[in-house]
C-alpha cells in the first residue's frame, strides 16, 4: 500500500539525477523521490536547507519525508509534523515493517492529515555538523523553519507538532518559544525525568564513533548512541514487543548529540513553576505506555502510569497556560509507543484528539 510504494519511490529518487526547485526559507529548497499515487496518499522527499540558530546561516539540510493523502479530512487541510527521539530518525514514525500495524504515517493520511517526517539535523540523512552545534535551543529552531515551511510554502493553516521522547522534549522548546502551532502532542515524555530508568540510559550512552553501526563515518565524541543490545530492556515491554522489531531497531538505530539531548534533559527537569513548559499556549496531548522504563513505575518520583487521572494531573501544572491537557496511557507498552503490537491504540487516541481540537 502507501509505505510499499513510498519505498520504491525513494529507491527511484536515488537514481533519479532531476531535482525540483522551489523556494523555502529564502533559499532553494529540493523536492526529489515522488511516489506514484497509492490508497492513502502520495510522498515525496525534501531537501529543506535550515539554519541552527536564528539570524544564521541556512547552511544545514533536513532530510524528510512529506506525504499527502488522497482523500483530505475537512474542507481546511492539516498536517502533522513529526519529530524522533534521541537515537531514532524519520524511520520511527514509518516503520518498514508491517507498516499496516507500525506506520503512523499510514495512518494519518488514512485519516486524511499530510504529515512531514524528518531527519534531526545530526541524525539520519540530514547533515551532521560538529556536535556542539546542535542545541537544544537550535533544535527547536529547526523545527520552527519546518513548521514555517508547512504554514508559509505548503499553506497549511493547521499544524500539529508531535514528538517522541526527545523529540517531544524539542516540540515544547519550540511552541512555548515560537507559539505558532495549532496542536501540540507528546509521546514518550513525562516531566518526570529524574528516574532510575533515565539515568540508567544516560549511563549507557556512549560515543557512537565506537559503535560497528557507524563504523567508517566522520563523527566527533560528542555524537552518542545506545550501547548494543540495551535497547528490548531500555526502549520496550519485552512480554509483548515483537523480537522482530527490536532486532531490526538494534540494527538500524541513529545518534543524538550529548549537547543537544544533555541540555534538554536539565531544562525539563526544572520543577513545574519555573519549567519552559509554562510557555505553551496550545493545547496538550501526552501519551505514554503505561510501562516506560524511563519515565513510568518508580513512584512517587512518577505518576500511576496505568491512570489517563493521574498523568494528567501530574503533568498539568507544567502547563498552566495551555488551553486543555489531556493524558492517555497505553497498557502493555513500554518508552516506544509507535513499535509496540499496542501502536493501533496509541494512533487512535492521537487521531481522535486532534479530531476533537
Amino acid at each position: 500500500m502507501r509505505a510499499k510504494t513510498f519505498r520504491i519511490g525513494k529507491l527511484m529518487g536515488l537514481l533519479t539525477a532531476a531535482m525540483l526547485a522551489v523556494c523555502a526559507f529564502g533559499l532553494p529548497q529540493a523536492a526529489v523521490a515522488l511516489a506514484a499515487s497509492a490508497d492513502y496518499g502520495t510522498c515525496q522527499v525534501l531537501y529543506l536547507p535550515v539554519a541552527l540558530n536564528p539570524g544564521g546561516p541556512a547552511a544545514q539540510t533536513v532530510v524528510a519525508n512529506y506525504c499527502t493523502p488522497t482523500v483530505w479530512a475537512g474542507d481546511s487541510h492539516a498536517i502533522d509534523i513529526l519529530t524522533p527521539g534521541a537515537s531514532y530518525n524519520r524511520m520511527y514514525w514509518d516503520w518498514p515493517q508491517d507498516p499496516n500495524l507500525y506506520s503512523y504515517v499510514d495512518k494519518t493520511l488514512h485519516a486524511g492529515r499530510a504529515t512531514l517526517t524528518y531527519d534531526r539535523v545530526g541524525s539520519g540523512q540530514s547533515s551532521h555538523p560538529l556536535s556542539v552545534a546542535i542545541s537544544y535551543d537550535g533544535e527547536a529552531y529547526v523545527l520552527h523553519q519546518l513548521v514555517q515551511w508547512a504554514q508559509t510554502t505548503a499553506g497549511y493553516s493547521k499544524v500539529t507538532t508531535i514528538g517522541h521522547s526527545y523529540g517531544s522534549m524539542i516540540s515544547i522548546n519550540e511552541a512555548r518559544t515560537y507559539h505558532d502551532i495549532n496542536r501540540l502532542v507528546l509521546t514518550g515524555l513525562l516531566h518526570s525525568i529524574v528516574t532510575p530508568g533515565l539515568t540508567s540510559v544516560m549511563g549507557k550512552a556512549y560515543p557512537a564513533a565506537l559503535d560497528p553501526e557507524f563504523f567508517g563515518q566522520t563523527l566527533d565524541l560528542g555524537y552518542i548512541t545506545t550501547e548494543p543490545g540495551s535497547r528490548a530492556a531500555d526502549f520496550y515491554d519485552t512480554s509483548t514487543a515483537d523480537p522482530s522489531v527490536i532486532a531490526y531497531d538494534e540494527a538500524h538505530k541513529d545518534m543524538v548529540t550529548s549537547t543537544g539531548l544533555g541540555e534538554a534533559i536539565a531544562t525539563v527537569a526544572v520543577p513545574a513553576p519555573l519549567n519552559i513548559s509554562q510557555g505553551v499556549t496550545a493545547p496538550v496531548l501526552i501519551v505514554v505506555g503505561q510501562r516506560d522504563a524511563l519515565f513510568c513505575n518508580a513512584q512517587p518520583l512518577t505518576p500511576d502510569c496505568t491512570s489517563n487521572t493521574s498523568v494528567q494531573n501530574f503533568e498539568a501544572p507544567y502547563f498552566v497556560a495551555a488551553p486543555s491537557v489531556s493524558a492517555v496511557t497505553v497498557p502493555n507498552t513500554g518508552h516506544d509507543l509507535a513499535l509496540h503490537p499496542s501502536a493501533e491504540q496509541s494512533f487512535a487516541a492521537i487521531n481522535a484528539w486532534i479530531e476533537s481540537h
